[in-house]
C-alpha cells in the first residue's frame, strides 16, 4: 500500500509540475480550450478502453452523474481549461507559481466547513510556501498593468479557487461515489465535450493547418501524463490524506515547472527564485513530518 502511495505522490508531484511547460508549448499553436478539450477526450477514451478491456465499466446512477458532472466542470473545465487560457498571457513558471495558492485556499475553505482543525505544522508549513511565493511573485507586480497579463492572473485565480472547491467536493461524499477509475473517466469525457464546445462557440473558423508539431506532443503528453497518470493520482490521494495534503504537492510541482521552463524555455531563475523555492520545499517538509514511533 506505501508503495503505491509514494508512487501516486510522485505522479502528482511531478508530471503535473511538467504540465506548465506543456501547456506552454501547446497553446503556442492551439487554441487553449481546444487544447484542454482533446487532451481530456484522449485521456477519457484511454480509460474507458482499459475499463471496458478489464470489464470493470459499471451502470451510472443519475446521482452519480451529477456528481461527475459538477466535479468535471470544477476540475477540468473551470480549473484545467482557464490555467490553459492564462498560459497564453504568463509564462509556464509564474502559472505554476500562483497555482501554489491552491494549499492556502484548500486550508482556508476547509476551516470555514469545519473538516480540518488548524495545527501550528499546517500553518507553519503553509507560511514558509507563502514567503516563497512572495518573493517571486513581488518582481513581476509591475506586469499587471499589461491587459493580457492581467487576464491570464485573473484566470489562473479562478481556477484556482474552481480546483479547490472541487477538491473538497471530490473529497466528501466519495463513499456513494463511482469507483475511482469511472469517476475519472467520467468526469474527462464531459470535461471534453465541454471545452471543445466552448472553443467552436468562441470561435468557430479556427483551423488546425497552423498547429506545430510541438504543440501536438504537447497535448498528447498532456493527455497521457497529465490527465491519465496525474489525475487518477491525484484522485486516489484523495481516498488516502487529507485534501490540504494532497494540494500542498503543487509547491513540488513549481519547483519542476520553474526548472523545465529555465532549461527548456529559456525563463529566468534569479536568486531570489532559488531561495523562494527553498522556503517552498521546507514548506512541504513541514506540513507532511511525521515523527517516527
Amino acid at each position: 500500500m506505501k508503495t503505491k502511495l509514494y508512487l501516486a505522490l510522485f505522479c502528482v508531484a511531478f508530471f503535473w509540475g511538467t504540465t506548465f511547460l506543456g501547456i506552454r508549448v501547446g497553446v503556442e499553436t492551439i487554441p487553449p480550450f481546444i487544447l484542454a478539450g482533446i487532451r481530456n477526450l484522449i485521456s477519457g477514451t484511454i480509460i474507458f478502453c482499459y475499463l471496458w478491456y478489464q470489464r470493470k465499466l459499471e451502470p451510472i446512477s443519475a446521482r452519480q452523474f451529477l456528481r461527475a458532472f459538477i466535479l468535471a466542470i470544477l476540475m477540468i473545465v473551470l480549473a484545467n481549461g482557464l490555467t490553459t487560457y492564462a498560459e497564453k498571457y504568463i509564462t509556464s513558471g509564474l502559472a505554476s507559481l500562483i497555482s501554489t495558492l491552491t494549499p492556502f485556499c484548500v486550508l482556508i475553505l476547509n476551516l470555514i466547513l469545519g473538516q480540518e482543525t488548524l495545527s501550528v505544522k499546517t500553518v507553519g508549513g503553509i507560511f514558509l510556501g507563502m514567503c516563497g511565493i512572495f518573493l517571486i511573485y513581488q518582481s513581476s507586480l509591475s506586469d499587471l498593468v499589461i491587459p493580457e497579463y492581467r487576464h491570464g492572473i485573473y484566470a489562473l485565480l479562478s481556477a484556482i479557487f474552481a480546483w479547490s472547491i472541487g477538491t473538497i467536493l471530490m473529497k466528501k461524499g466519495s463513499e456513494s461515489a463511482l469507483p475511482m477509475l469511472m469517476n475519472v473517466c467520467v468526469q474527462m469525457l464531459i470535461a471534453g465535450v465541454v471545452l471543445t464546445s466552448v472553443q467552436f462557440y468562441l470561435t468557430p473558423g479556427f483551423s488546425i493547418i497552423n498547429w506545430s508539431m510541438g504543440s501536438i506532443i504537447a497535448m498528447i503528453y498532456l493527455a497521457l501524463f497529465g490527465s491519465v497518470v496525474g489525475y487518477v493520482a491525484f484522485s486516489y490521494l484523495l481516498t488516502q490524506l487529507p485534501s490540504t495534503k494532497v494540494v500542498v504537492l503543487s509547491y513540488v510541482n513549481l519547483v519542476v515547472a520553474l526548472f523545465l521552463g529555465w532549461l527548456i524555455l529559456d525563463e529566468i531563475i534569479t536568486s531570489r527564485i532559488v531561495i523562494a523555492t527553498i522556503l517552498i520545499i521546507s514548506g512541504v517538509i513541514v506540513v507532511n513530518y511525521k515523527k517516527a514511533k
